[in-house]
């Protein structure tokens, strides 16, 4: 070992060399407090042995001043009595001593206070190398973590949009020290359906965090192309399996609010259940239809089942992750159900996020989670259709043929096949169908639905207008299609090219019954005088009349084509 022998008293000096000497250890020698301290500050030395009176700064001053230099590192110091004194022994251990020693110095009790001190600087360099890893392994995982987040943001962004900036929704997060797994996704389809989704994986850390990559890319993907909540949540499963280990999942809640239709569907899959609050703020619908997370079960197995319900004005979802419920506060009470609702219930929608901020500000009284939280809230404002037609966007195609195709499916395909996103994807590979993709997704949704709905399924719209009508609409739709056993639908499209003008036309027929066409149009003349938000049907052929340049039916009623403007020729 290194010593700095700090003593005024040859013969004190002669005796303590001739034992550090022969126990092999390498000495230098000040005679006072003074010079002890100057050599200190320009080498170190593994043992410091000082006697307690010597001169200039004596030994309880000199170890004082060391141990404060070498904060926050450990100096062994042994001070060396004359006398044998209690007093001086606390005086030596308040100054920072970690032994002391009286003279005469026998080279058995010195060589085991300084075996002590060998063995515990053996452990001190052993911890400062387990300390330098784990602080390389913490810098790496932070890197890692961070350029996790990067591809997260990327994907969630990946056009440089802020889709979380939506006016219809609200977010909070709170991360714990360990980052867990925690994401909002928000997404409008091209007719301005909105999807939300939130995602949990299970663990913490870039584990977490690298479980989340499978589901934000699909899911930007098809809610762009207008697929459907029972198609997305099935390859959503698809993907994690794909992706993740077995013992892996990702609990995650989907939402679609058609504010136009004023109805709101969920798949809940392994998340607390969702609910409404009314404008008033009332709780009055939950959501509890769960299904295990993404990643559990097989395709075969997988249950794509929605939950949908009506709203009309002032509605607000709320969804939550397990660690906002979960959240411990000092006492071991959990914030809970309880919790969240007395931060909710009863308050306008302007306040909610922020009273439950507070309340969980107050429940932790200062300590981070144990996990990630977070609040989404989606806004449920039914919407009125424009009382003028929409602008048209003038195009000036370099391609000016005819096109034209057309898809047939059956009852078969009613429920398996997103027929207006797959009519879309071929259409809006036309150069000439540019920027009108929007306006047409509205167009064959309202014409394959309408088909459905009441030339197949043969579905009277005035039940909407009874108590808790579209509640009752949705569950005999559901099943009507479940029993059905025959029935078709054909829509074609085509772009001609007449009068010096582009044009789309889309042919929907059905295999129904038809209705009473000359009626049916009174009475949607009749309505586009009314307020045309307020009615619970005949929306659907209100917007495309004032969409379209033109909308004819046949005879039967079980026929119509729209003509669409695209641009000059």
């Amino acid at each position: 070992m290194n010593i700095l022998l700090v003593e005024d008293s040859a013969a004190e000096v002669s005796a303590l060399s001739a034992i550090l000497h022969a126990q092999g250890h390498t000495l230098v020698v000040c005679a006072g407090g003074d010079a002890a301290l100057l050599q200190f500050s320009h080498q170190a030395y593994d043992v410091i042995i000082t006697g307690a009176f010597v001169p200039g700064l004596d030994g309880f001053a000199l170890t004082q001043a060391i141990q404060q230099r070498i904060v926050p590192r450990w100096q062994p110091v042994i001070i060396v009595f004359r006398e044998c004194d209690e007093g001086l022994q606390a005086r030596a251990i308040e100054a920072g001593a970690d032994s002391f020693l009286v003279a005469p110095v026998t080279a058995a009790t010195l060589n085991a206070r300084l075996m002590v001190i060998e063995r515990l600087q053996a452990m001190q360099r052993d911890a400062d190398a387990r300390m330098t890893q784990l602080s390389r392994f913490l810098a790496a995982e932070e890197e890692d973590l961070h350029i996790a987040r990067h591809l997260i943001e990327h994907q969630m962004s990946p056009d440089g949009v802020r889709r979380l900036e939506d006016p219809a929704i609200e977010v909070w997060q709170q991360t714990c020290t360990r980052l867990g797994g925690n994401m909002v996704s928000v997404n409008r389809a091209p007719n301005g359906v909105l999807h939300a989704m939130l995602g949990d994986a299970s663990g913490y850390g870039l584990s977490a965090c690298v479980s989340l990559l499978p589901l934000i890319a699909p899911f930007y993907r098809m809610t762009s192309k207008g697929l459907s909540l029972q198609t997305i949540v099935r390859e959503l499963n698809a993907k994690v399996r794909q992706a993740l280990p077995e013992n892996r999942a990702v609990a995650a809640q989907l939402v679609a609010v058609d504010t136009r239709e004023g109805v709101i569907s969920v798949w809940n899959g392994g998340m607390p259940t969702a609910f409404m609050l009314d404008g008033f703020g009332h709780h009055f619908m939950e959501f509890p239809l769960t299904h295990p997370p993404f990643g559990m079960v097989s395709d075969d197995d997988f249950d794509d089942r929605i939950e949908q319900h009506a709203f009309t004005r002032g509605e607000q979802l709320v969804l939550v992750t397990d660690g906002l419920l979960e959240a411990v506060g000092p006492l071991g009470k959990r914030f809970g159900e309880e919790g969240l609702a007395a931060s909710l219930v009863g308050l306008p929608r302007s306040q909610r996020r922020k009273e439950l901020m507070a309340a969980i500000d107050v429940h932790l009284a200062g300590e981070a989670p144990a996990d990630d939280m977070t609040l989404l809230l989606i806004d449920c404002e039914k919407e009125a259709i424009p009382a003028h037609p929409l602008p048209a966007k003038v195009v000036s195609p370099r391609q000016l043929g005819h096109w034209h195709f057309e898809l047939l499916i059956g009852v078969n395909e009613f429920s398996h096949i997103d027929v207006v996103p797959l009519l879309l994807d071929v259409v809006g590979r036309f150069e000439s169908m540019q920027g009108k993709t929007g306006e047409l997704f509205v167009i064959l949704s309202e014409l394959f639905n309408n088909a459905l709905d009441h030339g197949i399924l043969r579905l009277d719209s005035r039940l909407k207008h009874a108590h808790d009508g579209l509640e009752t609409w949705l569950l005999l739709r559901e099943e009507r299609l479940t029993a059905l056993s025959h029935g078709e639908i054909c829509i074609a499209v085509a772009q001609v090219n007449e009068g010096g003008r582009l044009w789309l036309r889309v042919h929907c027929r059905d295999s129904g019954p038809g209705f009473d066409v000359a009626s049916s149009l009174a009475r949607l003349a009749q309505q586009s005088q009314e307020h045309v938000d307020e009615r619970m049907h005949g929306r659907g052929l209100a917007l495309i009349k004032r969409m379209a340049e033109r909308l004819s039916f046949n005879e039967s009623g079980n026929e119509v084509t729209v003509l669409l403007p695209i641009g000059n020729a």
